[in-house]
């Protein structure tokens, strides 16, 4: 008798954890809809220098968007107009020169060698052409990824 009681209680308990698993997790609703993500770069009066400018345009005036994630950069976003719909904007910098190092046994050689711009490691995994912003909602931070952000 006490083998069955043993096997039912360990059935009932691997029915019991393979259950919880097999939920499905529920989509994340958004608060609001991506009318149109788009970005533009220019090149400013220091020719190495390229300003990228990202803008997001979104059906809710009620939602304040924070950060845009896009091509290994994060920029924070800023309310440009309201009037219809809300349009944010965020721009950040990047170099497109390469700097030559000096590397030479002589550590004296190597004076004028600029420090690396690091770039962090954003907490995505991001296409070329895909951007993800961030948002507070219930004070609480969400995200939203956009899946095409279109060249101006």
């Amino acid at each position: 008798m006490k083998k069955f009681v043993g096997i039912g209680l360990i059935a009932a308990l691997s029915i019991a954890l393979f259950s919880c698993g097999a939920s499905k997790a529920k989509a994340q609703e958004h608060p609001f809809k991506v009318l149109e993500a788009t970005y533009a770069n220019r090149v400013g009066e220091q020719p190495d220098l390229v300003e990228t400018t990202v803008k997001i345009s979104i059906d809710n005036k009620e939602i304040q968007l924070d950060t845009v994630y896009f091509r290994n950069h994060k920029a924070p976003l800023k309310l440009m107009d309201s009037t219809k719909n809300s349009i944010f904007s965020g721009s950040f910098i990047t170099s497109t020169i390469l700097h030559d190092f000096i590397l030479h046994s002589d550590p004296k050689q190597e004076f004028g060698n600029k420090p690396p711009v690091t770039v962090s490691k954003l907490p995505f995994e991001l296409a070329n052409n895909e951007a993800v912003v961030s948002y507070f909602y219930k004070n609480k931070i969400n995200y939203y990824k956009i899946s095409e952000v279109k060249e101006e």
